[in-house]
């Protein structure tokens, strides 16, 4: 899967959208657009918007979207029925900051969001960027890069894994995809070694890595004593 992250920076003088996205093969891409909009929870919702666009152009599907707006999830989790509804019924359209095609393409393009911290987003400092910005061609993208290995699979994140990751693998500076993408290619080639209900526990020499469904939960090390 890609693993996509989207922020937006309302300043003084501009307000910026970013997004970054980097795929199977670790090829990335980069996008900073600057608006007028000085409401900080409209940016963050353009700035989703402009991401969706861009996937939806190129027809990118089967990722996740990392973003850092407490609004803005809010408002994905509870979906646009319910968004409708509270719309009526507190006559404030400001409060929406989302299309109903926004919710379409997500389902469209069988894209997760999920909430990080601002510091572990990297649009964040996209959009912070004033000078251009390297981004790898959509042509020299391979989503198959891991198509010929049998064992492999994609699983999502728990955000909490990441600080783990960091001291496991002693990378203070490691980012989510980083994880994520070492994760994925540690449990293919790993072996199973315990398996309750939804819950599985892989093993690759001492690190130990537990998978809940389709999410990585929990990474530990096992010291030689």
């Amino acid at each position: 899967m890609f693993i996509a992250y989207s922020d937006a920076s309302v300043r003084d003088k501009e307000t910026s959208l970013g997004f970054f996205i980097v795929f199977e093969d670790k090829s990335e891409i980069r996008r900073r657009i600057v608006v007028r909009e000085r409401d900080n929870n409209v940016a963050e919702a353009m700035a989703l918007s402009e991401l969706l666009a861009f996937l939806k152009y190129y027809n990118l599907k089967k990722g996740t979207i990392l973003l850092d707006s407490n609004g803005l999830k809010a408002q994905l989790k509870k979906g646009w029925r319910n968004n409708h509804k509270v719309k009526k019924r507190r006559k404030n359209k400001k409060r929406i900051y989302l299309s109903k095609g926004v919710y379409k393409v997500l389902e469209k393009l069988q894209v997760r969001t999920q909430l990080i911290t601002r510091t572990r987003n990297v649009a964040h400092k996209v959009c912070y960027r004033e000078n251009f910005m390297l981004s790898t061609p959509i042509s020299k993208v391979n989503r198959k890069y891991y198509q010929g290995l049998e064992t492999y699979k994609d699983y999502f994140m728990q955000q909490s894994v990441l600080d783990e990751y960091r001291k496991v693998h002693n990378n203070p500076s490691a980012t989510f995809h980083e994880a994520q993408i070492n994760l994925n290619n540690t449990i293919s080639l790993a072996n199973i070694i315990k398996v309750e209900c939804d819950f599985k526990t892989y093993q690759l020499k001492e690190k130990k890595i537990r998978v809940y469904k389709d999410t990585i939960v929990k990474i530990s090390e096992e010291l030689n004593a």
